[in-house]
């Protein structure tokens, strides 16, 4: 059997919150993640994935692939980087070769006796490519590779439609469409099995396909204007407008306006306010009011606090970017470019910090406590409204992502 491995880089750091508890191979962008979009284009292939060391365990629990392991195969394996976006696959079969751009690996097809000098450590350390070029061809390629956040929202409207035209191809009406659901452009429009469209909802896809997973609910006068993704199971509140590029992850629950924003699994906006331009994590809770600017008045060119250093994002429309576990207080407001950490709580009514480290607990006097444990109890209690329960490995990433984001805590009081 033919084999590939998908693994992350030393550059998974600039996804960072979103990729504390998850490799960036996870991260979805158009219809699909990396992951999945890669492994469409290899059907009938072994696939073996690349992570982080203290993600390893939370991995094996998702997939059934191997992790951090290359199964033995005789005809070798290609390795895929997990921040590209493929639009025909790489052949499996041929030379020995690494596929580089701008010093990046973006492949290499590799025999099995080889195999054993690729590690996912390896992958993280740059250079490792110096190596590589010493042993192997060296091939110069054009790839699409992401590098930021921003990269995501900036390519999602696209993708959705290239996704739908690549994998779905044509409408299909299923699951029960109330009388009183208009639809424009039906022919670029899905919905899954046992999903539920309420009266008076339009459903317009003149600008682009509208996807709408499995047991979705889809309350009353709500207005979808594609391209739209719309995972499994998500509740949609009445009065709801999801416009273009919207893109909602499985059991999430929303409502007020949200246009061009990734949401992550099992996350909640329920309420009005706006979110535009922006990539929220899971398990992410927004409270009522909670909004987002996407422009600043100067019509520039938005500028983000990563940590220790500030970027020139080169987006003239970009919200926020917000990590796994974090909740807002009601009528929470972001500015422009605002990237708030892994488990923060927002309780602030004046507008809080552009940069929020992990695990903060801002409230009006400015207090930061980082209590971990505190932080877990939170975690699970929201996990078990959703009928999950949060395992060892959970708790364990949760503890190392903890550990890791201390630097950034430090430097950020001092």
């Amino acid at each position: 059997m033919k084999s590939i491995c998908i693994f992350e880089d030393g550059t998974y750091q600039n996804f960072l919150p979103l990729a504390y508890n998850r490799p960036v191979y996870e991260l979805r962008c158009g219809i699909y993640s990396f992951l999945d979009r890669i492994v469409l284009q290899y059907p009938d292939t072994e696939i073996n994935l690349f992570c982080r060391e203290y993600l390893n365990n939370l991995v094996s629990e998702s997939h059934s692939y191997s992790v951090n392991n290359i199964k033995n195969n005789n005809k070798g394996c290609l390795f895929v980087n997990g921040r590209l976006l493929m639009p025909t696959p790489i052949s499996v079969s041929g030379k020995e070769e690494i596929g580089i751009m701008d010093n990046t690996i973006v492949y290499a097809r590799i025999l099995m006796k080889n195999c054993r000098a690729f590690t996912p450590e390896k992958f993280l350390d740059q250079g490792f490519i110096n190596e590589l070029k010493k042993k192997f061809n060296v091939k110069k390629v054009k790839a699409r590779l992401v590098h930021y956040p921003w990269d995501l929202i900036d390519i999602n409207k696209e993708q959705i439609k290239s996704d739908f035209m690549s994998h779905i191809k044509d409408g299909l009406i299923q699951g029960v469409i109330h009388e009183g659901v208009h639809m424009i452009m039906e022919s670029q429009i899905f919905t899954g099995k046992n999903t539920v469209i309420k009266p008076g909802c339009v459903l317009d896809a003149e600008n682009g396909p509208i996807y709408i997973g499995n047991n979705v609910r889809i309350s009353s006068n709500s207005v979808i204007e594609g391209p739209v993704f719309i995972g499994d199971n998500v509740v949609i509140q009445p009065l709801s407008r999801i416009l273009t590029g919207a893109n909602i992850g499985k059991v999430s629950k929303v409502g007020g306006e949200i246009v061009n924003t990734i949401i992550q699994d099992y996350s909640n906006k329920q309420h009005d306010g706006f979110l535009g331009d922006s990539y929220i994590g899971s398990w992410v809770n927004l409270g009522a009011g909670t909004v987002n600017s996407n422009l600043t008045n100067t019509y520039g060119t938005v500028k983000v606090q990563m940590i220790d250093k500030v970027i020139d994002t080169g987006q003239t429309f970009l919200g926020m970017i917000m990590g796994d576990h974090t909740k807002t207080a009601i009528n929470t407001k972001f500015t422009t470019g605002s990237i708030i950490g892994f488990a923060c709580n927002i309780l602030m009514t004046r507008t809080p910090p552009k940069f929020t480290p992990s695990f903060s607990w801002y409230s009006d006097n400015a207090t930061r406590d980082y209590d971990v444990e505190r932080d877990l109890q939170v975690a699970r209690r929201m996990m078990e409204r959703r009928d999950k329960k949060m395992t060892r490995n959970g708790e364990k990433v949760f503890k190392a992502i903890f550990a890791l984001t201390e630097a950034e805590r430090k430097l950020h009081d001092n």
